[in-house]
């Protein structure tokens, strides 16, 4: 694939408004118009966004939406990049085996919130370990889609309240 198609596949064109911006009129080869190109693929979290709201209910589960915007940027930024070349040889091998570019994202990103954990963690970045997780997608995505799926439908205040009710019993 080109180099047209792997930018593409970062950030593809789009046309709209967001914000009263014409979406048409952005340079996704600039971080900070990315980012609003980015946002714009996530209605769902603009009102979030703008209110600073650190997690939300959607689809069943609890999200941080500035979170969620920071690992697609990440994500995009590796494609636009090139760097490291295998997140692009993994979006292009997830995408043949039938998964759609959004999921794809996803899963690119799962692995990116994995070195950024490791990381703050006081692990140095491992280009072995990465280039390992991507080779195990998408079958330990697939192993953690289900895992837990109460957990994941309740944010962090409502997991406390669960133990608080447990531990007064």
């Amino acid at each position: 694939m080109t180099d047209a198609q792997r930018l593409a596949f970062a950030c593809p064109p789009v046309q709209g408004e967001w914000d009263e911006i014409d979406l048409g009129l952005l340079d996704p080869a600039d971080e900070d118009e990315r980012r609003t190109l980015i946002e714009a693929e996530h209605p769902e979290f603009r009102g979030a966004i703008e209110d600073d709201v650190p997690e939300i209910h959607t689809g069943g589960r609890v999200v941080s939406p500035n979170l969620h915007i920071a690992m697609h940027e990440i994500v995009a930024n590796q494609l636009w990049a090139d760097e490291p070349p295998e997140v692009w040889q993994t979006a292009q091998r997830l995408t043949a085996a039938g998964y759609d570019r959004h999921e794809v994202l996803h899963m690119l990103g799962s692995v990116v919130a994995g070195e950024v954990w490791r990381s703050l963690a006081g692990d140095a970045h491992d280009i072995e370990r990465m280039r390992s997780e991507l080779d195990a997608l998408p079958e330990s995505w697939e192993s953690r889609r289900d895992e837990v799926p109460l957990e994941r439908s309740r944010n962090r205040a409502e997991r406390r309240a669960e133990e608080r009710r447990r531990h007064n019993r």
